[in-house]
């Protein structure tokens, strides 16, 4: 028996009810499922949930239902165990969501089999210091699947950024924001604002302006052996910080350096394919040209 727990997208009636067909599937073959209390789909079937703590600590495996999205609210419950994660696509093609509804069954099959490959991804870590201190007041996860940004406000004057590796200043630029991403998230935030497509199984940082104030300004590639600090000059009251697309204000002062590095941990995509990626780029950009 394995303990599976199930994500599912709360906008999409259909991600909902395909989350509800899998629960009965994965309940008849006696496997103990979770589903965790802040999702819509245990609430509109009256099902049992547990809090977002005890789903993290007990599941062997995530199934995530919906697109890339989804994906990445599921992948922050596996992160600190590493619990394997699996991505059912229901609707828009996307990167993470490798299998698509119709092949349901038999993907989940081969995982309570363990007949299934590993693809590891690489994380981010990512938080604001002061005076070389962690600055607590600032709430954001710390861990990045996708990328960091910091954007300016919607009415809000732009921001000068300062790229420091290894305690060079290697960059100074005003921009509307900056995105330091992920392999993975090549293709999401960081590729809209300019930035290069990147194997996802690579290791390497991306940093990409946004919407800098500046003719030449390309994005910044850099080994994660590096020690990356990006100081922050902002005459804003509030500005924006996000991971994984998860926003909120932030107010970010003269002296604030946001340090990243390579996390220790990893996630772990469970896949079926080892080409998995460049048959959904193909699909995603090449097919679609």
């Amino acid at each position: 028996m394995k303990n599976i727990g199930i994500v599912s997208n709360n906008e999409k009636q259909e991600a909902i009810e395909i989350a509800k067909e899998i629960y009965d599937y994965l309940d008849k073959k006696g496997n103990n499922v979770l589903l965790v209390e802040t999702d819509k789909m245990p609430k509109d079937y009256c099902l049992p949930s547990v809090s977002e703590e005890e789903f993290s600590a007990k599941n062997d495996v995530i199934i995530a239902i919906g697109g890339d999205g989804t994906f990445l609210r599921a992948s922050k419950y596996s992160f600190k165990r590493e619990i394997p994660i699996l991505g059912i696509n229901v609707g828009s093609l996307g990167f993470l969501t490798v299998v698509d509804a119709c092949n349901m069954y038999s993907a989940i099959d081969k995982v309570l089999r363990d007949t299934y490959e590993i693809e590891e991804r690489m994380l981010l870590e990512g938080k604001f210091f002061k005076n070389d201190k962690v600055l607590e007041n600032i709430r954001l996860p710390y861990l990045a699947l996708n990328e960091f940004a910091i954007t300016r406000s919607t009415l809000g004057k732009i921001i000068k950024f300062e790229i420091i590796v290894n305690g060079i200043s290697i960059k100074n630029f005003a921009a509307d924001g900056i995105i330091i991403s992920t392999p993975t998230g090549s293709t999401a935030y960081s590729l809209s604002a300019g930035g290069p497509i990147v194997e996802p199984k690579s290791e390497i940082i991306i940093i990409t302006p946004i919407c800098p104030h500046t003719l030449l300004s390309r994005s910044v590639i850099l080994s994660p052996d590096n020690k990356i600090e990006i100081a922050v000059n902002s005459r804003n009251k509030k500005d924006s910080a996000s991971v994984d697309g998860k926003t909120m204000p932030v107010s970010i002062r003269l002296d604030y350096i946001f340090k990243v590095k390579k996390s220790k941990l990893k996630l772990k995509l469970i896949t079926f394919s080892k080409d998995i990626f460049f048959k959904v780029f193909k699909e995603k950009f090449i097919e679609r040209i």
